[in-house]
């Protein structure tokens, strides 16, 4: 059996400035909590080693120091929840996948909250209004959106595939056109106007861009169209395979020279032939 990997991470020494003035206060307790962390094939934790201190000034009667990027009563580290969004948006895997990955890969068992989580983690950490500045600065005219269906949320997704860049996204209960015309219309607010709209074949596109953008060009995706036309193609052969499966042995001709089947339990329901017996006493004779 692998030994676990574990890693120190400490931030525990016995004088830390006040978080809101930065007036030293004393240490009061040590305090220690161990994190799951990632290791390919193998479990690994992080120890993180904190401390309580006692203020001197009137910001606040005591705090904690904390050094990780992830909430003090987590469990787990900063590494497994970029790993869960790397499979969610990087590899398009839904919940029930990513949760099958992650216990493959690095044997921790997540639940289904944990990784509606991790997306709401990802959301507070940026910083949205810069991001829809430099989006409309660079944004080159085409806009593409789509849906990840994650299990019980949808996660809508608009980018720009000239420019390279994230547009938008929101996490939704439903996949509907109410959600959709709210997410649209939050990127119509931001200063996006787009020449072209590129989306797959869904219903919920057509209505909601005539409203909002009623001069962009609405294409479909190639992706997508390929995907439908595949669909087509193997449902033919399915349907094709199916009849051929009921017509059975109908309309094929019989090889010349040889039996029918009829005839040949008609013979085997009369005994062996002529030619039979002879060979069976030239084959026994001694």
């Amino acid at each position: 059996m692998l030994v676990p990997t574990v890693r120190v991470v400490r931030c525990d020494p016995m004088s830390h400035p006040c978080p809101h003035c930065g007036t030293l206060a004393g240490r009061v307790r040590p305090l220690h909590r161990r994190l799951d962390s990632l290791a390919y094939h193998q479990k690994a934790y992080v120890d993180v080693h904190y401390a309580e201190y006692r203020s001197n000034c009137s910001c606040c009667k005591t705090f904690r120091t904390w050094p990780l990027d992830v909430p003090a009563k987590a469990h787990y580290d900063d590494l497994v929840h970029q790993a869960v969004l790397d499979r969610i948006i990087e590899d398009g895997l839904n919940v029930q996948r990513t949760r099958a990955a992650m216990k493959r890969d690095f044997f921790l068992d997540l639940s289904e909250g944990f990784i509606y989580d991790c997306l709401r983690w990802k959301i507070k950490q940026l910083d949205l209004s810069k991001h829809r500045q430099m989006v409309v600065e660079k944004f080159s005219g085409t806009l593409c959106v789509d849906e990840l269906h994650l299990g019980r949320f949808t996660l809508l997704l608009a980018t720009d595939p000239i420019a390279d860049l994230p547009v938008g996204f929101a996490l939704v209960r439903r996949n509907d056109q109410e959600h959709m015309r709210r997410f649209l219309t939050n990127l119509k607010r931001g200063g996006l106007l787009p020449r072209v709209v590129v989306t797959d074949g869904s219903n919920l596109y057509p209505a909601v861009l005539a409203e909002l953008w009623p001069h962009a060009r609405h294409q479909l995706c190639v992706f997508h169209i390929l995907k439908d036309i595949n669909k087509l193609v193997l449902k033919g052969v399915r349907r094709l395979a199916g009849v051929l499966k009921r017509r059975g042995n109908a309309g094929r001709k019989r090889q010349q020279g040889r039996p029918s089947k009829a005839k040949q339990a008609a013979r085997a329901s009369r005994g062996p032939t002529l030619k039979a017996k002879a060979q069976f006493i030239v084959k026994h004779r001694s």
